[in-house]
């Protein structure tokens, strides 16, 4: 134990608008409510004023740390991130305040109902509040998964996970560092290890801020590298 409960892992790209509201409501629902937690912002090589609003809270509150990274996206924003957790959780959310903080109670309770505590608490939205390529992409994610994998997982790449850490270190040996989704790896290897996961219904509601971070232009890249590395990562963990 190092006195650090759960490290909240967030990253941010050009996010001037909107970080003061998602911090904001880490701090309410969050960091006043369980002893030892802490934020770490990831600047993801932001082009605007982010870093800079960053670092003022951070100077503001020593609970909240940022790291600051060229720009990588979002996946090795967040592989940093949680290359640099100390917590005996982490929870991963994003920066854009579309997932309401207020069940995080109820996944803290969860992950603590058991003897032994739970490896994991999951998100799920059911109705999805994104642009219908997004949405699309899930969908063929979800198809990819079953064909590779044999699994069904509901979404799987949701942007609010709480997780025991020791287990991310566990499964970060089969992730490569450039990834582009750790989070639907992750939640890969928690199905195939058997880990104990409890899974939440979350509301998703509009982005109100910031900028959407992948673009129609790159999504066929993104389709056929992510591809790639699920054929690596299903070879890597084959005898888990």
């Amino acid at each position: 134990m190092n006195g650090v409960s759960v490290t909240v892992v967030m990253p941010a790209y050009n996010e001037q608008d909107g970080i003061h509201t998602a911090v904001a409501a880490v701090q309410t629902h969050i960091l006043d409510k369980v002893p030892g937690a802490e934020l770490l912002i990831v600047n993801d090589g932001s082009r605007d004023n982010t870093a800079a609003i960053v670092d003022a809270i951070v100077a503001a509150d020593a609970r909240i740390r940022a790291l600051h990274t060229p720009n990588g996206g979002h996946g090795t924003a967040l592989m940093r991130g949680l290359a640099a957790a100390t917590g005996d959780y982490v929870f991963l959310i994003d920066s854009d305040d579309q997932i309401p903080l207020d069940p995080f109670a109820q996944f803290w309770s969860l992950a603590h109902e058991t003897d032994r505590g739970r490896d994991g608490v999951f998100g799920i939205r059911r109705v999805r509040h994104d642009a219908q390529l997004r949405i699309v992409l899930t969908s063929v994610i979800r198809a990819v998964l079953m064909m590779l994998f044999r699994v069904r997982i509901t979404d799987s790449n949701v942007p609010f996970k709480l997780v025991r850490r020791r287990v991310w270190l566990d499964a970060k040996r089969f992730i490569p560092d450039d990834t582009l989704a750790p989070s639907l790896f992750l939640a890969l290897y928690m199905k195939r290890a058997g880990c104990d996961v409890h899974f939440v219904d979350v509301v998703h509601r509009d982005r109100m801020a910031g900028e959407v971070s992948i673009r129609r232009w790159k999504l066929v890249k993104f389709c056929a590298r992510a591809f790639r590395q699920l054929l690596q990562f299903r070879s890597a963990i084959r005898h888990v």
